[in-house]
């Protein structure tokens, strides 16, 4: 039986959070005597009004456990709902936005898409600059609790990350141990940023964004004139954003033999041979040197396998081979349980796993084989949920695009930028992401539409399409 009491008790909790996050630009903003700053307090005190309602009113003194469909419940309510809390700054602040724009650049923040409709967002306070990296922060590290507090012990596709993640008496001290890890990551590369010349608050801003794999979209940067240590240090807090919270936990407890684990081996191993092959490219046909060249190649590889979206500089040599090559990176993702968008490298490896194990039964057709991943074996049921996520995906693309074209938006258009928004890497309007310009001229129907492929493309799909079937519902 599902318990709405404990759920919006779980929901209140996660208001508070909100309000309480709303402080610190709003201080940013007190600090450098903007009039802004009151946008925040106003929208801090109407999330504790509302966080107060559904906390205190359904408060219990027994513990609350919620149970799995509670959980599911609880996430897609929050998914829905803090987007919308989220954006009350912007929508009552003196910048000239519509509500549609304004929900759209929330939910861009906080799904880690990246995306904007802001014309130059240094015309932004300092306050709504972090509050929007927060946002990209709380986004990337709430999709990770999510993943953890639902999907631990539910469903085939991410079963063999039950063993890491079955206790949740332990949960709250193993998320901790994440979050303090990706503020450390973030404050760290925020410092040496800093040091490379980079005003404090921006090199906040752009620390946040990458690690968060949210897009550094707040400022003007050059990549191809930008300082090594700038390079360098945003590509590793890219890297950073794409590793399993699995492997960050491990890491913790098992020390290096943490690194034993084959979806990080496969990550690694994708962005060494990609950047490896689009470095010796660059070098080709520019006047680079080895070390640049390697660089940009590493940012571009780390920017598109992570969707985090940074656009950099390539020759234009072989242009739309070189932007095919980074658009299918995209698709990638990070591992399973990360901070980026797309597919996820299990995903990936658990295909091959089972073509290669039909190509060996074709081949011998007495052998045994059975594929194993994370030292599990594969059965049915993986399958099963392997293929239940990839025609939910293209059920979901599809159908959305041709609402999309409602808007006079053509269906290839339409597909490629809802496809792009669902991984969090977009929208793209073909082989290049779109500019500010061309999402500021859809309209708020289709800006409304792109929101949600956002919303249901960093939950997952299934938290999304559960909620449709009879025994989610029964008791």
């Amino acid at each position: 039986m599902i318990s709405y009491r404990k759920i919006f008790y779980a929901t209140g909790a996660i208001f508070f959070v909100l309000a309480a996050a709303m402080a610190i630009p709003a201080l940013a903003d007190w600090s450098s005597s903007r009039n802004t700053s009151s946008c925040f307090v106003i929208g801090g005190i109407f999330c504790c009004f509302i966080g107060g309602l559904l906390f205190f009113s359904n408060q219990t003194q027994e513990s609350i456990f919620l149970n799995l469909r509670e959980r599911i419940l609880t996430v897609l309510i929050s998914w829905i709902s803090v987007p919308i809390l989220a954006s009350i700054p912007l929508i009552i602040s003196p910048l000239e936005i519509s509500k549609a724009d304004c929900f759209f650049e929330i939910t861009s923040a906080l799904t880690t898409t990246g995306a904007t409709v802001v014309p130059d967002l240094k015309n932004f306070s300092e306050g709504f600059l972090l509050w929007r990296s927060m946002l990209q922060l709380l986004g990337g590290v709430g999709f990770i609790t999510s993943c953890l507090y639902v999907f631990a012990n539910f469903l085939a596709p991410i079963s063999f990350e039950r063993n890491n993640f079955s206790k949740n008496s332990d949960l709250p001290h193993q998320l901790k141990i994440i979050l303090t890890a990706y503020l450390i990551a973030a404050l760290t590369g925020s410092i040496m940023l800093t040091g490379s010349g980079i005003s404090s608050v921006d090199s906040l801003c752009y620390s946040l964004d990458a690690i968060s794999s949210g897009g550094v979209l707040i400022s003007d940067v050059n990549y191809a004139t930008a300082s090594k240590i700038t390079i360098w240090v945003l590509s590793t807090l890219m890297f950073v954003s794409g590793i399993s919270a699995t492997f960050i936990k491990n890491l913790t407890y098992n020390g290096f033999s943490a690194f034993k684990d084959r979806q990080f081996i496969c990550y690694i191993s994708i962005i060494a041979v990609c950047a490896a092959f689009l470095a010796a490219y660059i070098a080709s046909f520019s006047d680079a040197s080895i070390l640049e060249s390697l660089g940009t190649a590493v940012l571009a590889i780390t920017s598109s396998v992570t969707t985090t979206g940074v656009t950099v500089p390539l020759p234009e040599s072989f242009a739309a081979f070189t932007d095919a090559f980074i658009y299918a990176l995209n698709f990638c993702g990070g591992c399973s349980g990360s901070c980026t968008g797309g597919i996820k490298i299990f995903r990936i490896m658990m295909i091959f796993l089972l073509i290669k194990s039909y190509l060996i039964r074709l081949v011998k057709t007495n052998a045994i084989y059975i594929p194993t991943y994370a030292g599990r074996k594969l059965d049915e049921i993986d399958v099963t949920g392997l293929l239940s996520y990839f025609s939910c995906y293209m059920i979901f693309v599809i159908l959305t695009s041709l609402i999309l074209t409602v808007s006079d938006l053509e269906f290839g258009k339409a597909f490629n930028a809802v496809i792009t928004s669902i991984n969090n890497n977009g929208p793209f309007f073909g082989l290049r992401r779109a500019t500010m310009a061309e999402i500021s001229e859809l309209s708020s129907f289709a800006k409304i539409i792109l929101t949600i492929s956002m919303v249901v493309g960093r939950i997952e799909f299934i938290s999304f399409f559960v909620v449709f079937i009879k025994p989610f519902w029964k008791k």
